[in-house]
């Protein structure tokens, strides 16, 4: 067998097994199945942002033993982005085609081994080749996850279900931040990759035990993920294009929200990546502090993320873009004082830095559904508006490593916070030109 054959046989959907005819028994394996595959997404989830997020704390040390600018740290983060965002494209249309916990699993071990690479280079191209190559495998994670979620678990409660999954965003940010200030304490930037990346190969390795593929795979019965929605007429290919030109394409009010998350991305991504080397070079944080205190920031996230939905539905009656607009005026304030506060001041720099995470969120996590709505049409034609708007985001995700680097280099500090509060004020006046749009139901 070749080299070919046996890694399309690794991918291969697994096959079904025995049918479990006792009714009682079935209820029982769907338990204990939907239980360890929840777990092994989220936990999987989380401990890949342990071989993504690590470098936010290792950056203030890797500069000043590597001698590189922030232009250049710059380079090395944003080729991560760049591959995931064109992976995350590709590995979505692999992943509808592959087993789950066989593409889960590569995400976990790959990323973890690009990660031990990082951990022992030196030279500038090296570091951007083996941090673009792990964005690529980071971008395996979610796809299997989508799919999977869609497998083992039934439309019912899937808002909840969701939200709670997309806390091991923020999870894994957090714990990883606290850990790796830990770990600058004792073993130095370079263990900051190595062991994470270990954490990453075993947690890989052993989800590869502990989870499946399909129900099917365990003799369960399949579900259908749409029971009770009407199956929409067959569409063509020239009616799709056609649709998908006039309801997305030539739609403003989805390229409005499609830049306003650019821009949210830019401080999303800038803030979590950058602070902690702000608080050591300018507040006079100590390494393992600055880590230690960024980790905040990706905690209150947990709370922007499930009270965004809930907020808007029950306070605001579905005005999705007004919570926009206000999470963007008040994050540009909450930016603004966190710059203009200045050095010696550890509570109030927490405090800032729990709003800044807790106000990024909002917009990031409800701007793709309102994308949805406002393309209308069909389901293809939502996806497609929210792909579209997903694109423009991971291009902010991308301008917020090196840009963020340049601004700090050609203007210290308030370089970063004049491009920071510029993004916010961009996205509250992009949200501001919808803000009379009707409510948006059932998202």
């Amino acid at each position: 067998m070749g080299a070919g054959e046996a890694v399309r046989r690794f991918y291969r959907p697994a096959a079904a097994a025995e049918p479990i005819a006792d009714p009682e028994r079935v209820r029982a394996e769907w338990i204990r199945w939907r239980a360890r595959m929840f777990f092994g997404f989220f936990v999987g989830y989380a401990v890949l942002y342990f071989c993504r997020k690590n470098i936010s704390t290792a950056l203030p040390v890797m500069a000043g033993d590597l001698g590189y600018s922030n232009t250049a740290l710059g380079v090395i983060g944003s080729t991560l982005y760049v591959t995931y965002g064109l992976g995350k494209f590709v590995n979505g249309v692999l992943a509808d085609r592959a087993n789950v916990r066989a593409f889960l699993a590569t995400a976990l071990v790959v990323s973890g081994v690009c990660n031990l690479v990082f951990g022992s280079l030196s030279a500038l191209w090296a570091l951007s080749f083996a941090w673009g190559a792990n964005g690529w495998f980071q971008s395996m994670g979610f796809p299997p996850i989508a799919r999977g979620m869609t497998l083992w678990f039934p439309p019912a409660g899937k808002a909840t279900r969701w939200a709670l999954w997309t806390c091991s965003h923020q999870a894994g940010t957090a714990a990883v931040m606290a850990f790796t200030a830990w770990i600058l304490g004792w073993g130095g930037w370079r263990w900051c990759f190595r062991l994470p990346g270990l954490i990453c190969i075993g947690l890989g390795l052993a989800l590869w035990f502990v989870m499946r593929d399909t129900p099917a795979s365990c003799g369960l019965p399949p579900l259908d993920p749409f029971p009770d929605r009407k199956r929409e007429p067959a569409e063509d290919e020239a009616d799709y294009r056609a649709t998908f030109v006039r309801l997305v394409l030539r739609n403003r009010n989805v390229w409005v929200i499609g830049f306003a998350d650019l821009f949210a991305y830019v401080v999303r991504f800038g803030s979590l990546d950058w602070v902690p080397k702000f608080l050591k070079e300018a507040r006079g944080y100590e390494a393992g502090a600055a880590g230690f205190s960024s980790a905040i920031m990706p905690l209150f996230g947990v709370a922007g993320v499930l009270l965004a939905g809930f907020v808007a539905d029950r306070v605001f009656r579905g005005r999705y873009r007004a919570v926009n607009a206000i999470a963007f005026a008040v994050l540009g304030l909450a930016l603004l004082g966190f710059w203009g506060i200045g050095p010696g001041h550890p509570l109030l720099d927490l405090a800032l830095m729990a709003a800044v995470g807790f106000l990024v969120e909002v917009p990031q996590s409800i701007l793709g559904a309102v994308a949805a709505v406002d393309a209308g049409g069909s389901a293809r034609i939502a996806s497609a508006s929210v792909g579209l708007v997903g694109i423009l985001a991971y291009i902010g995700a991308t301008g917020s490593a090196v840009g963020t680097g340049s601004f700090v280099d050609a203007f210290g500090w308030d370089g970063a916070f004049y491009l920071w509060i510029g993004c916010a004020a961009a996205g509250l006046l992009l949200c501001l030109l919808v803000w009379k749009e009707p409510p948006v139901r059932g998202v």
